[in-house]
């Protein structure tokens, strides 16, 4: 894609730590859980923070791949342990710890390992997009003096400013622009989307968040909700985050010659169910979530990674601001 190739390139997650492989997850379970250490250890999948490894049919390890990633690794498993209790949807449950050995310098974890796809390259179906709604509603309770502050989402829609023109300024000197992440940007329409964004009223509270809670962080499974993963970042935000969040899960919606489809339906619907769940009479909030995904999808889009750009496009359509390519 000529877009791409024209900006700076993002490198994707920093390198892992040298010691993560197979042969590592074999010897931790040997040493530390040796009950375990009969099962298969099978497919690694690496995140931007975790080396995921399957272990068994029903189970996976995870090992922070950097030094910074220790934390979210305990926030994810304080976060469940205290807040997870009452959550319907499909979510991790740590099974077992580990300690840092041998060349290896950090804790790691066992966990229950949830089947399904991630919605980054196919969406949730539009039929889930309720059941969505309502994951999201049974997790964002009233955020505690705990709840971390995350230096990306917990920030004022005004803060977000300064990357957003850093966004426009690099997909504006594209050779491809108003090309972008395989859509067509309407660069107006856009524009007054963000100053309504930032005009309309802002939150009433802030709510412990996942924070993170896009496409690779949602699994499908059976066309329902497969669960919710990554919990690392999960911090205090306005309920906006997690719900802008959702137009990189759900489907984009299309006008049909019946008109019974229109753009960001899904998304819609899903936080009508939210809203309905948690009696949430927010005026600021549509706009304010429109705009947190509009600023997403602008960076995303600047990005050199296909995930992203495909999340990107799906959301910048669904917003009604872009039209496929």
């Amino acid at each position: 894609m000529s877009d791409v190739a024209a900006g700076p390139l993002d490198t994707g997650p920093p390198r892992a730590h040298s010691a993560i492989s197979t042969e590592l997850v074999r010897t931790l379970l040997a040493s530390q859980h040796p009950d375990l250490a009969h099962l298969e250890v099978g497919e690694r999948f690496d995140g931007w923070d975790m080396a995921v490894f399957r272990l068994g049919p029903d189970l996976s390890v995870r090992l922070p791949r950097m030094e910074a990633a220790v934390g979210p690794l305990e926030l994810e498993a304080q976060l469940i342990e205290n807040h997870g209790a009452g959550w319907a949807f499909p979510h991790p449950h740590v099974v077992r710890t580990g300690r840092p050995q041998g060349d290896y310098p950090w804790e790691w974890s066992v966990v229950a390992w949830l089947p399904g796809r991630t919605t980054d390259r196919e969406p949730l179906p539009a039929s889930a997009a309720v059941e969505l709604g309502r994951a999201v509603a049974s997790i964002h309770r009233p955020a505690t003096p705990d709840a971390p502050y995350n230096p990306e989402q917990s920030l004022a829609l005004a803060e977000r400013g300064a990357d957003v023109e850093d966004a426009w300024a690099t997909l504006r000197s594209r050779p491809s622009w108003p090309s972008i992440a395989g859509v067509t940007l309407d660069e107006e329409a856009a524009l007054a989307m963000w100053e309504t964004a930032l005009g309309a009223p802002g939150p009433l509270d802030t709510v412990w968040s996942h924070a993170d809670l896009h496409g690779s962080n949602v699994l499908a499974r059976h066309d329902g909700l497969g669960g919710i993963i990554d919990w690392g970042k999960a911090a205090a935000c306005d309920r906006a985050v997690d719900l802008g969040f959702l137009y990189t899960v759900l489907p984009v919606g299309e006008v049909t010659p019946g008109g019974s489809t229109q753009p960001g339906e899904a998304v819609a619907s899903a936080v009508a169910a939210y809203c309905d769940a948690t009696g949430t009479d927010d005026p600021g909030l549509w706009p304010r979530l429109q705009g947190i995904a509009l600023a997403k999808a602008l960076r995303w889009a600047t990005l050199d990674r296909e995930l992203n750009l495909l999340m990107a496009g799906r959301a910048l359509r669904a917003l009604g601001v872009a039209q496929a390519s």
